[in-house]
């Protein structure tokens, strides 16, 4: 039988403990940050709910409070519908209505294409796209839980067709009510995300609440003719225009475009020196200028750059 010394007792029993003390150390460690995980959730939830959502746009509910982010705080809230539907409160309101004056506004919300063959500004959001959104936010406003206004988080997503389940592009915008306008404020336009594994629902979902950035790539277009009360939000700052806040008022939902201004904004717009070249293009295929006389116009043109 082996005998140890008294010395060798205490080292042996030292190094008993130490491990158990490690164990101790690393278990509080652990909770410690459990802790601060879930604290962080639970600030999360209270800032924003689900409010209604589908497979390819999600609603989630801000509530104004103490944790609400500063850029969200300045005036009063009110329900987005009653803008919409000029003071009808959420029980009377008429949905096809709501509808049809909600994918009103993005028949004249837009955003510039960069390919090389079509330089025009295309719309911000197709007709099932507005529709569908339409319809989540009409559900959301009538079912909002504690019935105070409130504002929303906006997320819309499109399938890459090229890495269907593995890219998306991904829109993200808020949406609130005050006295002044209906204010519409992006923070992300049509992003593109990138992904290892297919995604799940909560992969393009989770997105913090987080000031926009007004740069260009987040901005808006809005077309020269269009009904009154839809304009950029006025910026703080004197000289500067964000276009990524987009103000609608409530003489918008009733304005319409008037043809007689149509006409007559639309002769004074003038040509741009792409628009030139490719008229001059199409007479010299169609043979009614010739070939020296393309040139020479074509050279003319190309001086004014």
């Amino acid at each position: 039988m082996l005998k140890l010394s008294r010395r060798n007792w205490e080292k042996l029993a030292a190094c008993l403990k130490k491990p158990t003390q490690a164990k101790k150390k690393n278990l509080k460690s652990l909770l410690f940050l459990f802790l601060i995980f879930f604290a962080v959730s639970c600030l999360s939830s209270q800032r924003k709910g689900m409010a209604s959502s589908s497979d390819s746009i999600v609603l989630y509910y801000l509530k104004k409070n103490s944790e609400t982010p500063i850029f969200l705080q300045p005036g009063s809230w009110l329900p987005v519908a009653t803008t919409i539907l000029t003071g009808a409160p959420p029980d009377l309101m008429d949905k096809n209505e709501f509808l049809l004056r909600w994918e009103k506004l993005f028949k004249f919300l837009g955003v510039s294409d960069t390919g090389v063959i079509n330089s025009e500004p295309v719309r911000l959001f197709n007709e099932e796209e507005s529709s569908r959104l339409g319809e989540l936010l009409y559900k959301a406003e009538a079912e909002i839980p504690d019935g105070l206004p409130q504002a929303y988080q906006i997320i819309i997503k499109r399938e890459d067709p090229i890495r269907p389940g593995l890219r998306i592009r991904r829109t993200v915008l808020y949406l609130r009510n005050s006295p002044e306008c209906l204010i519409l404020e992006f923070s992300e336009i049509g992003q593109v995300l990138d992904f290892q594994t297919t995604y799940s629902f909560r992969d393009w979902t989770l997105v913090p609440i987080s000031k926009p950035d007004p740069s260009s790539r987040n901005s808006v277009f809005l077309p020269e003719i269009r009904p009154d009360g839809l304009d950029y939000l006025p910026s703080l700052q004197a000289g500067e225009e964000e276009k990524n806040k987009i103000c609608i008022k409530n003489i918008f939902w009733n304005s319409n475009v008037s043809k007689t201004n149509t006409n007559s904004s639309a002769k004074k717009i003038p040509k741009t020196i792409e628009d030139r070249l490719k008229t001059l293009q199409e007479l010299l295929d169609k043979k009614l200028i010739s070939k020296p006389e393309y040139e020479k116009k074509k050279a003319e043109i190309l001086k004014e750059l």
